[in-house]
């Protein structure tokens, strides 16, 4: 897949309302719940993975209210690979459902079953969810780390029984992108036709990069969350898999003024915030303080960004001022206040901004800028 080909975008399927919430200490409100469906839906995802029905009555009546909504994006429920837990997905009114299996030999120890189970199962607990489901996934829970034989096997029996999409899931996130692209070659392979939905895990920080690799590979569908949100240290990130490609790749489906609003809920109501330089929606992502990059964004922004901060609904760029900073974003600073400096005004500012930030070690504030010219 090159930059020069006609590409088809992936699918994305937004699990921000069940990963994201499965984050230690996150709790989403029903409230919450149905104001994220929408913002998610206002940006163009095609699926929402709105919940665990086996929770209780509580989450089957939010994801019933989800439902109800009547979004453009399908919504779709997540099982273990229990009857009673299809039974509560049933009683959702969701259009499909997601049942997990584990297989790598370390997570069915942990709960006392064997492949031979997985195997006997799966074709049981798929015919069983299609009375209730036209949509039916099934997912390689721990692919990573599972015998790859095994997990040719799962798939090749998955496709046997009809299923409508696997999930490869990287639970422990150990893949890298060679290793996600490998994979998905292979299942394309052996097993063409079959649909296959990437869900990356962030443990090594490669949660995004194993994402879009799994597209570039042939998988139509990838699982993603907000902020990545998840467990442990999250999941591939949807406002950066997204970025990703409307930037890299001009797949221009997605309402991406969004993005910065959509992020900033999410931050809030699960309590984690936003670090200044997390890529996309980061406070800082798009400032700039050395005099090289200040000079040429005033020019065109793009000169050191890749995108335009408008795009996720931002500012498209700002300077601020400090130790590294140049001429050119001082004579603008000011120009905008419609005062005009003399070459000698700007040595002396220059050297007010670098001596401040050296001794204070941050930046220096609008009000500063402008005292330090009141007082020359």
């Amino acid at each position: 897949m090159t930059h020069s080909t006609t590409i088809t975008p992936p699918r994305i399927i937004d699990s921000t309302l069940r990963e994201g919430e499965q984050a230690p200490g996150v709790v989403f409100t029903h409230n919450e719940k149905i104001h994220l469906a929408r913002l998610l839906d206002t940006l163009g995802v095609d699926e929402i993975e709105a919940g665990i029905p086996a929770m209780g009555e509580e989450e089957i009546e939010t994801i019933r209210a989800i439902v109800g909504l009547n979004l453009n994006c399908r919504i779709s429920v997540w099982s273990r690979a229990l009857r009673q837990d299809i039974d509560a997905c049933a009683r959702t009114g969701a259009q499909g459902i997601h049942i997990a299996f584990p297989l790598s030999d370390i997570q069915l120890k942990t709960i006392n079953k064997d492949w031979g189970w997985v195997k006997e199962e799966l074709p049981a607990l798929i015919a069983y969810a299609r009375q209730s489901f036209e949509f039916v996934s099934v997912g390689a829970q721990d692919a990573s780390r599972a015998d790859r034989s095994r997990v040719m096997e799962y798939f090749k029996l998955a496709a046997s029984e009809g299923v409508c999409r696997v999930r490869i899931a990287d639970t422990v996130g150990v893949f890298t992108p060679l290793s996600t692209m490998e994979l998905i070659r292979q299942i394309k392979d052996e097993i063409p036709g079959l649909a296959i939905d990437f869900h990356g895990h962030n443990d090594l920080g490669m949660a995004t990069a194993n994402a879009v690799s799994a597209w570039q590979a042939g998988a139509e569908n990838l699982s993603v969350t907000v902020n990545g949100l998840g467990e442990r240290a999250g999941n591939s990130a949807l406002e950066e898999v997204v970025m990703t490609l409307v930037t890299a790749f001009k797949c221009h489906k997605y309402s991406t003024p969004v993005i910065s609003e959509l992020c900033e809920y999410v931050a809030k109501i699960s309590n984690r915030p936003i670090s200044e330089g997390k890529a996309i929606t980061g406070k800082r992502v798009f400032s700039h303080e050395s005099g090289v990059h200040t000079r040429s964004t005033l020019e065109d922004p793009t000169a050191f960004q890749a995108f335009d901060g408008k795009m996720v609904g931002r500012e498209t760029s700002f300077n601020i001022f400090g130790k590294h900073s140049g001429k050119a974003a001082v004579i603008h600073f000011f120009a905008e206040r419609d005062i005009c400096l003399s070459a000698l005004e700007i040595a002396l500012i220059m050297n007010r901004i670098h001596e401040t930030a050296r001794q204070q070690k941050r930046e220096i504030y609008p009000f500063e800028l402008e005292s330090f010219y009141t007082e020359l």
